[in-house]
Order: structure tokens, then sequence, then C-alpha cells
């Protein structure tokens, strides 16, 4: 009854900051409820190790089912225990963005957000998933719009009408599996396509088509991106922070899932047309890690910057997946690991920048360094990771990918891969060297205001992210371990 006692204690943390309403006391609820789940997460991934975990009620196609395989527990404890540090740093910044009645609603949608994020990845029937899916959808959108403003209105509600657009893809490819299926679980539908794909070719197809299609809406996988970096850049900083870190990865996930669960490698990689999607899907996203860098370049706000930033590292990911290898697949795995401790990192440093100089102006930001040397030394670690700099975890990453690259024999993407990292160099290196060697222009407008840099307890939660960013380049063992355990386990 593990992943059941994880969702539902941040349900009722969620009910609790409604119930609650006052400031110190919906903020530590927040905190405590990620902090169990957290907790229970890592026992929860021991026991997987162990043996899968399963809760069953009722029967096929209508039943509630639980199945948790040792990636399924990873990606519990990676949203639970990332959004701990998100929710922990919020509670020394957001009250900057957000009027003080607000702040119970805020803390019940961050808490029930993570809980569907959860379900997502730990339900096996997609009549559960799609209801948590749907949940998350309207939850993150909320994060979005509570800041109270026009263009944060207007950008909630785009991402929530084509977050809506592609859970619907995704429904439409549900139903064709459950049609020549006759079941709704990930488990059963694999079991009966082992025996009965003969005949069924054609509307696997189209329903892996639909799946792909709204998978790569709601992860905003260029060029269907185009809600991210509104929702991402007028968002509270730990919104944008959980948002690009946490809520893009619980959608890929599921995606993998149906791959390698519900379809199945064995029929994926036999059949020449599912083959050829797997292919078109790797293409897409090489073809993102370079326009999402581009357009990055391009931006002079910094929120915008780290956002199309985020469309690069989705690329990545599906790049990983696209290549249709068990290698291929851990380098997705691992990036998504790497760039749900690493995007939070940038988020909530620039969120400190923008809300202790009140500028987003990239080149506003010369001898920065100076004045917030905590804040850019966060901001610089993150920076370094998503270059993939040597003992910063982006390294390891990229490491991994050209190693994917190498085994499925695409070694054209190799080139893609340096070029992307020379891109994300372009972009992020410049930053950090303005703060450093710039001089602050004491004719800005900016120059009246000291940025004094933001008390160390307030930014102790982005330190501990930062720290786990080298940590987990330099003991990456047990993570590469347990990853490649449930890998295993799927395909």
């Amino acid at each position: 009854m593990l992943p059941i006692a994880i969702i539902l204690t941040l349900f009722a943390a969620a009910a609790l900051c409604l119930i609650f309403k006052a400031d110190p006391a919906v903020k530590l609820i927040a905190v405590a409820a990620h902090a169990a789940a957290f907790v229970l997460s890592l026992v929860m991934m021991h026991a997987a190790a162990a043996e899968p975990i399963s809760v069953i009620l009722g029967a096929e196609p209508w039943n509630f089912y639980v199945l948790v395989t040792p990636l399924d527990a990873f990606m519990a404890a990676l949203f639970t225990g990332v959004g701990l540090f998100i929710v922990w740093a919020s509670a020394g910044m957001i009250g900057h963005d957000i009027d003080a009645p607000r702040l119970p609603a805020y803390y019940a949608l961050m808490c029930a957000l993570v809980a569907t994020l959860c379900g997502v990845v730990v339900f096996e029937n997609f009549v559960n998933v799609f209801l948590l899916v749907e949940a998350s959808s309207f939850a993150a959108a909320g994060l979005v719009i509570i800041k109270n403003k026009p263009e944060n209105l207007k950008a909630g509600l785009k991402y929530l009408s084509l977050s809506i657009l592609g859970s619907s893809f995704i429904l439409m490819g549900i139903i064709i599996l459950y049609f020549i299926t006759d079941a709704l679980s990930i488990t059963g539908i694999y079991a009966s396509l082992s025996h009965n794909l003969a005949g069924n070719e054609d509307s696997v197809r189209n329903a892996l088509i639909f799946i792909t299609v709204g998978t790569a809406l709601k992860s905003a996988l260029f060029p269907l991106h185009i809600w991210l970096p509104d929702a991402h850049s007028t968002a509270p900083a730990p919104s944008s922070a959980i948002l690009s870190g946490l809520v893009l990865k619980a959608y890929i996930f599921l995606y993998i899932k149906i791959l390698h669960k519900a379809i199945g490698a064995d029929i994926l990689l036999n059949d020449h047309v599912l083959s050829t999607i797997l292919g078109a899907v790797m293409i897409t996203g090489a073809t993102a890690m370079i326009a999402g860098s581009v357009m990055a370049l391009l931006q002079t706000d910094i929120k915008r910057l780290i956002a199309y930033s985020s469309v690069s590292q989705i690329g990545y990911i599906f790049m990983g997946i696209g290549m249709g290898t068990q290698l291929g697949l851990f380098a997705a795995m691992f990036h998504i690991l790497a760039h749900a401790v690493t995007k939070p990192v940038l988020f909530l440093s620039a969120g400190s920048i923008v809300e202790q100089t009140h500028n987003r102006d990239i080149e506003k930001m010369s001898g920065l360094w100076a004045r917030m040397r905590v804040t850019m030394a966060l901001f610089t670690t993150g920076a370094l990771s998503m270059i993939g700099i040597p003992l910063f975890m982006g390294f390891n990453s990229k490491w991994v990918f050209a190693a994917g690259i190498i085994d499925s024999q695409h070694y054209w993407l190799l080139g893609v891969l340096a070029f992307s990292a020379l891109l994300n160099g372009s972009y992020y290196l410049p930053i950090v060297f303005r703060a450093i060697f710039g001089k602050f222009n004491t004719e800005d407008e900016l120059a009246d205001q000291s940025a004094p840099e933001r008390p160390l307890k307030e930014l102790a939660p982005v330190i501990c992210l930062a720290s786990l960013i080298i940590i987990f380049a330099l003991f990456s063992g047990p993570v590469t371990s347990y990853i490649l355990i449930g890998i295993s386990s799927i395909w």
C-alpha cells in the first residue's frame, strides 16, 4: 500500500492547506507532506527492487490497479524528492509573486500536482491514469494562473487548452487499444497483443501515432512546444521549476511505459511501421535539441531563455527513446533525472535574480556576481551542468547519450549532440561571464538598488539541489544500477 499512502499523504496535505489557510501553517504542511512522501518513496524503491508492488481492486477492464516496478518507484521518488526542495524554496520567495490570500491555494495546488504525477507513474489501469493526467493539467495550469496577472491568465489558459488537446490524442490511442485488446491495463494490453496481434497491426500503429502526438503536445516536444515559453516564463519561479523539472517528465514516462509495457519492445522493434514511428521520434528529438537552443539564443529575458532551453532538453529525452535500444532508453531515463535536478536550480536562481534586482533583461546583469555571489554560483552550477561540463551531472548524461548513439549506430547524431552542447554554452556562458567580469553600469536605472543576496536559509534548498548535481555526477553508480534494473524489468 506504499504507493497509495504517498498519493493520499499529498492529497491530504492539499486539503489541510485549504482548511488552515494561515501562512506559516500551509508552508509547513506542504513541506512536511513532501518530506513524508519522499521517505515513503525511498522505501518503495527498496521494496520494488526486490519484487513489483501490486494492488488490484475489481476486475478488468474497469478496475483500480496499481503496479510499481523499479522504474515507477524511481520516478515517484524523483517527483517527491525534487518537489520537496521546490516547495521548501517557495516558502521564502513565493510571497513576492502572489498575494497572501492565495498562498493556501498555491500550496494546495503544489501538493495536489505532485500527488497526481506520482499517480500517473504508479497506476496501471488507463482509466485511473487518464483521470490523473487530466487532474495534473488543471493543477499545473493553476500554478501559472495563480499569479493573477493578465499575461499569466493568457499563458495558463493556453497551456491548459493545448494540454487537454494532447490528452485527447492520448485518449484516442487508448480507445483504439481497448477495442482491439478488450483491456485497459498496460499489462493486459500487452498480454492481448502478444497473442492477437495478427490482423490488428494497423490499429496498433494508429494508436501509437495518436499517443505520440498527444505526448509531444503535453511534454512540449518541438514543434508542439508553443505553450511552454509563455507558461514557464510568466509563472512564479517555483511554479516554473516544478513545471519544467517534473510535470513534463510524467507524461514522457507514461509514453515509455506504453511503448515498452503495453506494446512491448518485441512488437515495437519487429514491425516496420512501428519502428519507423520510433525513428521519427528520434529525428524529431534531435531537431528539438537544436531548435530549442537556437530559440534560446534569441532571448533577452532570462526566464524565457531557460524555458526555451527546456525545449532543447526535452529533445534529448525523445532522441534517446527513439533510438530503440536499451542504452538509448537508459540515456533518456538518466537525462530525465539530470534535467529534473538541474532545471529547478536554474529557474529558482533566476527567480532570485529577478526578485532582488527587479530585472529580467540579461544585458543588464553585468557585475551581478559581486552583489549576488551565492545566487550566481548556483546559477553557474546549473548552467555548466546543462552545457555538459565534466564534474557536473549533465556531462554524465551527454556521455551516456554518446554511448547510446554509438550502440544504435546512428552516428550522425554524434554531430547533433556536439552542436547542441556548443549551442547550450553559447547562451548560458555569456550570462555567467557578464555577471563575473562585467562592470555594473552606474547609469543604469538599477544602479540605485543594492540587490542584496537572499538569506542563506532561503537559498538552502537550492544549494541542496545544486549539490546533487555534483554528487550525482561523481557518485552515479547506485542510481545508474537502479535505472538499469528498472529497464531490464520492462524490456
